[in-house]
């Protein structure tokens, strides 16, 4: 196997702490159809989709950590990360694993070489009956995809969009995010957040990061005060 191929069966560990447990789903459907995935032979692919900060990378790295565990051979794998710095012919060795989990579909939309490879990659899987799960910021037939047969295998699938996240969801997100990372994040410092920090789910992440680094060394709990000093100063 080539270092190419190695790398793409590695395990990746985020700074954050990605679990199905710590998802908020708002469609009770879509819930039943993850966990349906992650323990049952039926779906065998699944292409979730919607816009930035919905959740669409959790949800994919969740997938992967939890069949992972179970025992399969996973593959987590970012389009955008891997087109950086690898060629195309490097999808061919994603049948070698049980489970391939692909996140940014888009950012190879356009690309005839990348969208062939992919094509040739998602008939390998299927022939094996291995599972795939594909995130994107748009439903197949509004991708700017030039390969037609990648458009037609992509729409077999079962598809769901991950709608726009509320403030109250949010608040909810962040919470359980702090809990996964042995914090309590009162709700009023939630809401805090919210209303001076940032409504956007991935800067809030961030910054629930470096308050979980800020309050274990300082040893404090997580209060409008403490959080206000850290933000100022970071």
């Amino acid at each position: 196997m080539s270092q190419q191929e190695t790398q793409l069966t590695l395990r990746l560990t985020p700074p954050e702490i990605f679990r199905i447990d710590n998802f908020i789903f708002e469609n009770e459907e879509l819930e039943s159809v993850v966990e349906a995935f992650c323990t049952e032979l039926k779906p065998d692919f699944l292409y979730l989709w919607g816009e930035a900060g919905v959740g669409k990378t959790h949800l994919n790295l969740a997938v992967a950590e939890q069949l992972q565990q179970r025992g399969h051979a996973v593959s987590y794998i970012n389009l955008q990360e891997l087109r950086d710095t690898a060629k195309a012919e490097v999808l061919a060795s994603l049948v070698q694993t049980d489970i391939v989990c692909l996140d940014d579909l888009q950012v190879i939309c356009g690309d005839r070489e990348w969208e062939e490879a992919l094509f040739h990659c998602f008939n390998r899987l299927r022939e094996h009956e291995h599972k795939l799960l594909i995130c994107a910021n748009q439903n197949p037939a509004q991708l700017a995809i030039k390969l037609p047969d990648l458009r037609s295998r992509l729409a077999t699938g079962l598809i769901y969009q991950l709608p726009v996240m509320t403030d109250a969801l949010k608040q909810q997100a962040l919470i359980s995010h702090a809990q996964s990372r042995g914090l309590i994040l009162p709700e009023e410092v939630a809401q805090y957040l919210l209303r001076h920090y940032s409504r956007d789910m991935p800067s809030l992440m961030l910054v629930l990061q470096r308050l979980d680094k800020a309050s274990l060394r300082a040893q404090r709990r997580l209060t409008i005060p403490f959080v206000r000093e850290v933000i100022q100063h970071g």
